[in-house]
């Protein structure tokens, strides 16, 4: 049954109230539905919802909401710190799961499915400045990061993340991701997707080396883990080191002068 369909004698009574106040009964149930309809309008229509329109869909007074909650400001950082209290749960329950690697893009995956259908949410990930996080929901959030934290480690000691994410990039991640598949609309997931795949360590991880070219020409290099040469596609030799003493880019010497002739062709 929900909050707005309680009935009085449903809810606790911690005794007689003042005459002309409502019972302690009445004040829960009405705080219960101006939570549920601040999350569902906040979900809808972000942060700039009227406090007015909450009320009227609770069903209740504008005195009522402020009595419970002194500006939009709290109630909306109430409503974001139930909403991340319930990620942090399951985040807690994924802690102890047998495959690391699959409860964090799982986790990842459905925080970033709910941040991305809720306009509450997407704004509350973005909100990653210091000073900009009120108190109502900072502990939910500081929670939210240790519970990410814990499962990042663990992929990451079971071998199914790679080694040099933080989870401050997951957070980025996280939050950027939820509000670019919100601007794509429900049940994309492309981007969700592109996002795992590369927080993978598996040995097609492409990584950057310097940001530059052999030459220092400016030109960014990407090779897999494996090391591949860059001309014929294959595995570099085992130590993957040049007699320069750079890391090998080339599996031989044959490969290295294609690579000199296209240079000086294209140069050209």
């Amino acid at each position: 049954m929900s909050p707005e369909t309680l009935p009085p004698e449903a809810l606790p009574s911690e005794g007689p109230s003042p005459e002309g106040l409502p019972s302690r009964a009445d004040a829960r149930r009405n705080r219960a539905r101006v939570l549920a309809a601040a999350r569902a309008s906040f979900a809808a229509e972000g942060r700039m919802v009227p406090l007015g329109a909450i009320a009227a869909r609770a069903g209740v007074g504008a005195g009522t909401v402020y009595r419970h909650f002194p500006s939009k400001e709290d109630l909306f950082e109430a409503v974001i710190a139930d909403s991340v209290e319930g990620f942090v749960a399951e985040g807690r329950a994924l802690a102890v799961a047998e495959d690391p690697g699959a409860a964090f893009f799982g986790f990842l995956e459905r925080v970033v499915r709910e941040a991305s259908l809720n306009r509450a949410l997407c704004e509350a990930f973005a909100r990653e400045a210091p000073g900009r996080i009120p108190d109502a929901a900072a502990g939910a959030r500081r929670e939210f990061g240790d519970v990410l934290s814990a499962l990042l480690r663990r992929s990451q000691e079971a071998g199914a993340v790679r080694a040099d994410v933080e989870v401050a990039d997951v957070q980025a991640l996280v939050a950027g991701c939820a509000a670019m598949e919100q601007g794509r609309g429900p049940g994309a997931g492309v981007l969700t997707a592109v996002m795992c795949d590369g927080l993978r360590a598996e040995r097609t991880v492409t990584k950057f080396r310097n940001g530059m070219d052999e030459a220092g020409g400016g030109a960014a290099v990407t090779r897999d883990e494996i090391g591949r040469c860059e001309m014929c596609g294959g595995p570099l030799p085992g130590d993957r080191t040049s007699r320069a003493g750079r890391p090998a880019r080339f599996c031989g010497a044959a490969c290295r002068q294609k690579a000199h002739r296209r240079r000086t062709r294209d140069s050209g």
